[in-house]
């Protein structure tokens, strides 16, 4: 585990705007802290399908994901899709993201909130 982070975005039309903010402050997050190789699951199929070119970008999203692109250039990046099921972790801070005033990161794994670190060992 590189970091954990949870962040409520609140103001957004559709889910799809969520996940990719989180996409882009996940992938800076890595940037900033001199990651350059980060595997991505998202559990959007929709979402992974327009990031690829499969499925047009709604306009709401091409703000998002040309400064997703603009800012990580030198990041190595593979994204694939898992369900929902196959990644608790990020459905816990999904879940917890609401209660959150703001970003909140987390170094490693003794950091973690304790409802996230019996999923944590379930998706190792």
């Amino acid at each position: 585990m590189c970091c954990a982070f949870a962040k409520a975005y609140h103001g957004l039309n559709s889910s799809l705007a969520a996940e990719a903010l989180a996409l882009r402050d996940g992938l800076l997050i890595c940037y900033s802290r001199g990651v350059s190789e980060v595997m991505v699951e998202i559990d959007s199929l929709n979402h992974l399908h327009i990031i690829t070119g499969q499925l047009p970008c709604p306009w709401e999203l091409t703000c998002i994901l040309q400064d997703v692109a603009a800012k990580t250039q030198n990041l190595k990046d593979e994204i694939t899709y898992a369900p929902r099921e196959a990644n608790k972790v990020a459905d816990c801070l999904a879940g917890h993201a609401p209660s959150c005033p703001h970003l909140v990161t987390w170094n490693s794994w003794a950091d973690l909130p304790t409802f996230v670190k019996d999923p944590y060992h379930l998706d190792k």
